[in-house]
C-alpha cells in the first residue's frame, strides 16, 4: 500500500497547492486593482487641475476682450477724471456693461462684472451687489495687479460660495496712452461646471470652502471631517503637486464606500481652506468569492479556459489511483481470499505466508499462528488424557472429529439403533497393569446387544432389600442399545458390544465420592465397570471420583469447542476391552 499512500499524498498536496493558489491569487489582483484605482484618482485630479488652468486662460482672455470695448474705455476714462461717481454715471456704465455681457457666447459667460476706475473706485457692478456700487476696491490683490497692468485670475469666496474671477486693465490707446481702470469678471462654481470638468473620467468632483460643501458633479453626503483632515496634511507652496503628493484615502459618502484625493485651490479662497476632491467608488474586494462572482460565461469558454488540460489531468490522476489500488489492494486481497477458501475446504493446512506481502502477509502469519496454537492445545489435551487414562488407541477422543457424524435428535439415554460406523471418539479407563487378554477366537463372536445410553439425571428408583448374591455369571442381556458412529460396526462385527449391566437399584453415593453424585455420570460409571468386568478387565483402581472428574472435564471441553448444549457418553466394547465414547448433542 506504500505507492497508493504516496500517490494519495501527491494528489492531496497538488490539490492543497491549487487551493492555496486559488485563495492567494485574488489578493495580488486586488492590490493591483486598488493601485490602479489610486493611479486613476491621481490622474483625474491632475486632469481637473489642468482643466481649471485652461478655464482660467479662457476667462482672462474674455476679461481682456471686455476691457477693450470702446464704450468701457471711454466711460472709465471719464469716471477717472471726475471728482465723484454719481448715480447717473454708474447706471450709464452698467447699461453698457450689460449690453457687452449679452454679446458673450459659450458656457463661460460671466455671472458678474465689476468696473473700477484708475483710482480703485468701483464705478458700477453687474450681477452682484449692484446696490453697493460706489466703494473702494483697492487692496484686493487681483484688482491691484489689474490696475498695475497685469492680466490675472483668482478665486473669491463670496456669500458661502466661490467664484472664479479674472481681471484685465483698461488701457486708453489714444495719445496719451494711459491706464484708466480695470475690469473684473466672475464665474460662480456650480454643479454643472463640476460635472463638465470630470465628464468622461468616471469620477466625482466636489468643491469645498472649509467645512462648507459648495458644488459637485453629483450629490454626495461626504465625511467632511475626513476631507478636512486630508487637506491639513498637505504642505508646500506648489499647489500643482497636491494631486500626486497625497495618498488616496477611504471615505464614506452616504451608502457608498469611496476613495478620495484632495487638492488645494489657489487665490484668496486658499486662506479660507478652499479645495476640491476627486472621488471614486471603491472597487469591490475580490477575494476568492468575489473572483467567483466576477466570472462570466466568456471566461469559461474553451478558448479562454484550458478544459482539455484539466480533464486530462483528472483522468490521469484517476487512472493512476485505480491502477495502484488494483496492484496493491485488490489483487493481494483476492489471493488471500482464495487461500482462505482452500483452507476452509481442507485443501491446505496453512496459509501461504510467502505468497502474500505487506499487511496481507501479516494477516496470513497471524492466522497460521492461531492454527499452530490450536494444534498445540489439542496435543496438550490428548497428553493430559493419556496421563489420566493411559495411552488411547488411534481414533480415540483426543484425535476424533466429534462433529463428523450427524447429531442425535434425542437426549442421551433415549432409544436408538446401533449405527454401522464405528464411534469416532473414545477413551479407555484401565487398571495398571492390565492383565494380558486371552487369545481371541478367530471366529467372530455373536454381536451382543448394545447397552442403552443412560439418560441424564434419571429419577432414582426406591430402595429395595438386598437380594442374595447369585453365583458369578454373565450379566443378563438388556435391550439393544444404539451406538453413535461405532467404528467397528462396518467391519463384519469384529467388535462385540458388552452385555448391558443390570439396572442399578441403589443410587447411593459411592464410598470414594468426594462430593455430590451426578446420577447420569453414576449410571455411566456403573455401565463402564460392568462392561470391564464382562471383558475380564481389572477394576480395582477405577474410582467414581476419578471417572466423573474426567467426564466433566471432557464434557466442558467439548461444549466449549463445539458449542453443543450437552454431551452424551456411550459404553461399548472395542478389541475385547471396555471403551467409552463422547458425542456432542446440539439439539434437544
Amino acid at each position: 500500500m506504500f505507492l497508493s499512500k504516496i500517490w494519495m499524498f501527491v494528489v492531496a498536496l497538488a490539490a492543497g497547492i491549487a487551493l492555496a493558489i486559488a485563495l492567494i491569487m485574488p489578493r495580488p489582483a486586488q492590490r493591483a486593482v486598488v493601485q490602479g484605482e489610486h493611479d486613476r484618482l491621481s490622474i483625474a485630479c491632475s486632469v481637473v487641475d489642468i482643466q481649471l488652468e485652461a478655464d482660467a486662460h479662457v476667462r482672462v482672455e474674455l476679461a481682456g476682450a471686455f476691457s477693450r470695448a470702446p464704450d468701457i474705455v471711454t466711460a472709465l476714462d471719464q469716471a477717472s477724471s471726475a471728482d465723484k461717481i454719481d448715480d447717473a454715471r454708474s447706471l450709464a456704465l452698467r447699461g453698457k456693461a450689460v449690453e457687452i455681457l449679452k454679446g458673450v457666447n459659450g458656457n463661460r459667460k460671466p455671472d458678474f462684472a465689476i468696473l473700477v476706475d484708475r483710482s480703485g473706485r468701483i464705478v458700477t457692478r453687474v450681477g452682484i451687489d449692484e446696490s453697493d456700487a460706489r466703494d473702494l476696491a483697492v487692496g484686493r490683490p487681483l484688482i491691484d495687479d489689474a490696475l498695475a497692468g497685469l492680466l490675472r485670475d483668482d478665486i473669491w469666496a463670496q456669500g458661502g460660495t466661490m467664484y472664479f474671477v479674472s481681471a484685465s486693465p483698461v488701457i486708453k490707446r489714444d495719445p496719451p496712452v494711459a491706464y484708466v481702470g480695470a475690469v473684473v469678471l466672475g464665474n460662480k462654481i456650480t454643479n454643472e461646471f463640476a460635472a463638465k470638468l470630470v465628464d468622461g473620467l468616471s469620477v466625482d468632483l466636489r468643491f469645498y470652502l472649509g467645512a462648507d460643501d459648495v458644488a459637485g458633479s453629483r450629490t454626495l453626503a461626504t465625511d467632511k471631517a475626513a476631507m478636512g483632515g486630508a487637506v491639513k496634511g498637505l504642505s508646500g507652496g506648489d499647489l500643482r503637486k497636491d494631486c500626486n503628493a497625497n495618498q488616496p484615502f477611504d471615505v464614506r459618502a452616504g451608502n457608498e464606500d469611496m476613495t478620495a484625493v484632495v487638492a488645494r485651490l489657489p487665490g484668496e479662497a486658499r486662506a479660507r481652506q478652499a479645495y476640491f476632491a476627486v472621488l471614486l467608488t471603491r472597487p469591490e474586494a475580490r477575494g476568492f468569492m468575489g473572483t467567483l462572482h466576477a466570472v462570466t460565461s466568456d471566461d469559461l469558454k474553451p478558448t479562454n479556459f484550458p478544459w482539455f488540460l484539466v480533464a486530462g489531468g483528472f483522468i490521469l490522476c484517476l487512472g493512476v489511483g485505480i491502477a495502484l489500488m488494483l496492484i496493491e489492494a485488490d489483487r493481494p486481497l483476492r489471493r488471500l481470499t482464495n487461500d482462505a477458501l482452500k483452507l476452509a475446504k481442507g485443501d491446505q493446512e496453512r496459509l501461504g505466508e510467502d505468497a502474500h506481502g505487506g499487511k496481507f502477509g501479516s494477516i496470513a502469519r497471524s492466522v497460521n499462528i492461531h492454527i499452530d496454537k490450536l494444534g498445540r492445545d489439542a496435543k496438550a489435551a490428548r497428553t493430559n488424557l493419556d496421563q489420566l487414562l493411559g495411552p488411547a488407541p488411534e481414533g480415540s477422543l483426543g484425535t476424533i472429529d466429534l462433529l463428523a457424524t450427524a447429531l442425535p435428535a434425542a437426549r442421551p439415554g433415549g432409544p436408538a439403533t446401533a449405527a454401522a460406523a464405528p464411534p469416532p471418539s473414545e477413551f479407555r479407563f484401565g487398571d495398571a497393569p492390565a492383565a494380558t487378554p486371552p487369545p481371541r477366537d478367530p471366529t467372530p463372536p455373536p454381536r451382543a446387544p448394545t447397552p442403552a445410553p443412560v439418560r441424564s439425571a434419571p429419577t432414582p428408583p426406591p430402595l429395595q432389600p438386598p437380594q442374595s448374591a447369585a453365583p458369578p455369571s454373565a450379566p443378563p442381556p438388556r435391550a439393544p442399545l444404539r451406538l453413535e458412529d461405532d467404528i467397528l460396526g462396518g467391519i463384519g462385527g469384529h467388535a462385540a458390544a458388552a452385555p448391558a449391566p443390570p439396572a442399578p437399584t441403589l443410587l447411593a453415593p459411592p464410598a470414594d465420592a468426594s462430593g455430590p453424585v451426578d446420577p447420569y455420570f453414576k449410571q455411566v460409571f456403573d455401565q463402564f465397570v460392568s462392561v470391564k468386568k464382562s471383558c475380564a478387565e481389572p477394576t480395582a483402581n477405577l474410582t467414581y471420583a476419578k471417572f466423573s472428574e474426567k467426564l466433566i472435564k471432557n464434557r466442558d471441553d467439548l461444549m466449549a469447542r463445539t458449542g453443543c448444549k450437552e454431551v452424551r457418553f456411550t459404553v461399548y466394547v472395542k478389541d475385547g476391552k471396555a471403551a467409552l465414547k463422547a458425542t456432542p448433542v446440539k439439539d434437544d
